[in-house]
């Protein structure tokens, strides 16, 4: 998994550095002559979502995604591992339900393109899907092979 880990992470550098470019040639559109790129906006915006999405998978392996500590610090050992399969579980079924709706969405055949790139609408759940999918993998890991969690981890 090491190397799916390294590549999300190179992904979501690469998706931030192109967001970061792209808004600062957005913001300096305003102070030159004439009309600016819209396409760098809209892009912009994809390329959130997109990170969102592919970075994902990489936080839930590394146990980093946005979650509630509180039963981490439980004096039951078994308790806590309890509610992390369970967790990791109900993440699966989730991220699991998610990619099958996003794999229609990349299959459906519409005539929708975006407003300012002109690109069929399909083609960005692609990246969505691949992030949902890894998310499913690595949920379904978790409950296999558990991560340290709050005592152990500082232990």
């Amino acid at each position: 998994m090491r190397w799916v880990s390294r590549t999300e992470a190179a992904v979501g550098g690469l998706l931030l550095t192109v967001i970061f470019a792209l808004m600062l040639v957005q913001a300096g559109q305003r102070y030159l002559p004439g009309g600016g790129w819209v396409w760098t906006g809209e892009l912009a915006r994809f390329g959130l979502v997109w990170m969102t999405f592919a970075m994902a998978g990489y936080l839930m392996g590394r146990d980093e995604h946005v979650t509630l500590k509180v039963i981490d610090y439980a004096p039951s050992r078994p308790l806590r591992r309890t509610v992390a399969v369970f967790a990791d579980v109900m993440v699966a079924i989730v991220c699991l339900n998610l990619a099958y709706e996003a794999f229609g969405l990349v299959l459906e055949q519409t005539s929708q393109t975006t407003p300012a790139l002109g690109l069929p609408v399909g083609y960005f759940y692609v990246i969505p899907l691949a992030g949902l999918l890894l998310t499913t993998v690595r949920s379904v890991v978790a409950v296999f092979r558990p991560r340290a969690t709050g005592k152990e981890r500082t232990a």
